[in-house]
Order: C-alpha cells, then structure tokens, then sequence
C-alpha cells in the first residue's frame, strides 16, 4: 500500500486498481455491494494479476478502502435487519431434533466481535460428540472501533441476544446460556461444557 499522504489519509492504490481488467473489478464491486468481503479477497489475490500479488492483509486492506468509497457512493446494500424475536422462534419451532438449550456466544472475525445465538440440540456434532448446535442468527452492531470510540461496553448485540435468546428459550422450554455477555472471549465455555460426560 502507498504511504499516507500529507493530510494522513491514505492515498488511493490507483496502479493496482487501473491494473485490474475492467471486468473483474466489475465482479469485485459486485461482492464488495453485497458486503461479502471475503469473496472478494480471495477473487482479488487469484485473478487480480497483481504483480507482487498483494498479501492477505494487503488485500483486505485495499478492499475495505474500495468497500468505503463504494459506500460514499450510496451503491452498498443495506444491512439486512436482524431477525425478530418471533422469527426466531419459527426458526427454533422448525428445528428437526429436540433442543435442549439456546446459547449465545462471543465469535469475532477481521471486522470485530460479534454474537452468535444457536440452538443446541442433541444430536452428535462438529464441535462435541453428543450435542450439535443450529443457528439462529448472527447479531454485530459494528466493528472493533467501538471500543476505540467508548461505544462499548457494553455490547448492544450482547443485549439483543440476551433478550431474543431468553425469549426462545421460554417458547422451547429449555434453558438460556451465555457465558460472558460483558466481554467478548472465545476461549469461554459452552452450554455442553456444563453438562455431565
């Protein structure tokens, strides 16, 4: 990436993007408009014919700084609205196997923290040998600047899954779990971590 100019803003990596076929860029606006980021990376570093290819990093760098003017524009997709409460517990009623909890955990991914509320059902999964988990939603009320800004804590998605999660669960009759709704951590034990082996 070019170094910030005097004013501390970056500078626009107009040789890589004029390097870029007119066509693929197409496709990588078309991602970045639909906010998926990681898609996009990965289309940039294979067929970018970026020479040096750009690094992981470097790329996603390059991209948010594409996604943010793609913004200033106004040509991004709105975010999706959470899923209400009532949808959530049609989503929880259309569940196959018998749930036996509702959870929300911390997960995180280069954007920031955000909370992921499932239902754990018992059925063998990829994560343990007698319980699986069924999502439910993702809920992320912004990126890792917050807690730069003061904006957090405490976490509104927390909240939000606290509420909507407790709600579920009393519909479902099972119980609610969240280990740590104060602190993101993915290091926290799961709802099956406190059931007897």
């Amino acid at each position: 990436m070019t170094p910030p100019d005097d004013n501390g803003e970056m500078l626009a990596t107009n040789a890589w993007w004029n390097a870029i076929d007119p066509q693929l860029l197409k496709q990588l606006d078309d991602l970045l408009c639909t906010r998926r980021l990681i898609q996009a990376v990965v289309l940039l570093r294979q067929e970018g014919g970026l020479q040096p290819p750009p690094g992981l990093y470097e790329a996603q760098d390059l991209l948010i700084e594409r996604r943010a003017e793609l913004d200033r524009q106004g040509l991004l997709e709105p975010e999706p609205p959470p899923p209400t409460t009532a949808q959530l517990i049609e989503k929880a009623d259309a569940i196959a196997a018998p749930i036996l909890a509702v959870e929300a955990f911390w997960d995180g991914d280069t954007q920031g923290w955000f909370v992921v509320l499932v239902a754990i059902v018992s059925r063998p999964g990829r994560h343990h040998d007698r319980f699986d988990e069924v999502p439910l939603t993702v809920l992320r009320h912004g990126g890792d600047i917050r807690l730069f800004t003061g904006q957090v804590p405490p976490w509104p998605e927390a909240q939000q899954a606290i509420e909507q999660g407790q709600a579920v669960a009393r519909h479902a009759g099972v119980p609610f779990h969240f280990t740590n709704p104060e602190a993101p951590d993915v290091d926290l034990p799961r709802w099956w971590d406190t059931q007897p082996s």
